[in-house]
């Protein structure tokens, strides 16, 4: 019946209560109170079928099913009760209380009562016998109150599993706008450290080979330490490389300390060196600084002194560390001419390495700020240190 119209299964279900009744009637046992004055059988069948044609809307419209078929029910309690009239209207009762408005299913489990308990006492003061007034409240009860409260329970239960439903739902959809922040944020960080270790040892390869070129015949041995900083350059590209796809296909976060650490400071300021970039360190960073915060420091120098070589190639390069009141300090200063000339930084470039350097120091809690000082470029960087590692 799943799969049956709800409006021909409304229909399927009145001619089955009919033909009930029918049965009932024809077999004498439709009458509830025996003292009445007969009646003709046509007049219950007009009765049971005014109760049983309002089920036809008992899904689509089952309040006003309900009041329809209340008046001949009303008409079949003057006339003499009959059963099958009420088990009908037990049937409209169900449908009103579990499709109806919830304000009307409230309703309906409240209101019979207080009509009931008059009921039975009146018949039984009026009779001067308790059982009668015994047999009507069991009547009523089985065929008014027993649908009534059976419909809650089932309406209680489908609204508690359309909660649930609801409910696993929006965690479902939370799930999923987490996995797209996620997936997001991982694009970002891969995005950050594809520029920083593709683009800044490329960059660094580019300008060392064009001082090898120019080198070539003025000064073949500077050449060819240059030409060895090229290589040493790309072999450590691709271990960085390596490094970020170990990673990536890995579970394990810790081999985020084979990425770059501050105490690997060396390739870098020597690759700056090849290609003819003098670099003072001031300060030591400290040597027990938390992976990820070391791993950032990391980057963060290796970007600026690509930009360096890069936007201010010949010029020296100060870079300075400092380690008070719980933060790392970083600070990278070189000079890049005349005051009155363009930043040179987003000028020659797309300026993703300077948006690098502020996301990677916010990421770990930091901040970070660049930009000229007089004829000097400076960034200065501050990083948490106070979670320090303890192996």
């Amino acid at each position: 019946m799943g799969f049956v119209n709800p409006r021909y299964n409304s229909l399927l279900v009145a001619l089955a209560y009919f033909a009930g009744g029918s049965l009932l009637y024809a077999l004498d046992l439709g009458v509830l109170v025996e003292d009445r004055p007969p009646q003709p059988l046509w007049v219950w069948l007009v009765l049971l079928a005014c109760v049983c044609a309002p089920m036809t809307m008992r899904r689509t419209r089952p309040l006003l099913a309900l009041l329809l078929g209340t008046v001949p029910v009303l008409v079949d309690l003057v006339v003499g009760p009959s059963l099958p009239v009420w088990i009908a209207y037990g049937d409209l009762l169900y449908t009103a209380t579990l499709f109806g408005s919830a304000r009307t299913s409230r309703f309906l489990e409240r209101a019979p009562l207080v009509p009931i308990v008059v009921g039975a006492v009146a018949l039984g003061v009026y009779f001067g016998e308790l059982r009668i007034a015994v047999w009507a409240v069991s009547i009523a009860a089985l065929v008014i109150v027993v649908p009534i409260w059976w419909a809650r329970s089932v309406r209680t239960h489908r609204d508690a599993a359309e909660i649930e439903r609801a409910r696993a739902e929006a965690l479902s959809r939370v799930a999923e706008l987490d996995r797209r922040a996620a997936i997001t944020t991982e694009r970002q960080r891969l995005a950050r450290d594809l520029h920083d270790v593709v683009a800044g040892h490329l960059s660094s390869i580019a300008i060392q080979s064009e001082a090898a070129l120019r080198l070539r015949d003025s000064d073949p041995d500077r050449a060819l330490t240059v030409l060895e900083s090229v290589r040493s350059g790309s072999v450590a590209a691709l271990q960085e490389m390596q490094s970020m796809v170990r990673l990536l296909r890995s579970d394990d976060t810790d081999e985020i300390t084979t990425a770059g650490r501050l105490a690997d400071l060396e390739p870098l300021t020597a690759s700056a060196r090849a290609a003819g970039t003098s670099v003072r360190i001031d300060g030591r960073p400290p040597a027990d600084l938390d992976a990820e915060v070391d791993l950032t420091a990391y980057r963060i120098v290796q970007e600026t002194l690509t930009n360096a070589v890069k936007h201010a190639p010949g010029r020296p390069v100060t870079l300075r560390f400092d380690d008070a009141d719980g933060r790392l300090g970083i600070e990278v200063v070189n000079p890049i001419g005349d005051p009155d000339t363009p930043d040179p930084s987003p000028a020659r470039g797309a300026g993703h390495g300077l948006r690098n350097i502020a996301e990677r120091a916010a990421a770990v809690g930091g901040h970070a700020r660049s930009g000229r000082d007089g004829n000097e470029w400076r960034t200065y960087v501050q990083l948490p240190i106070a979670n320090r590692s303890t192996t």
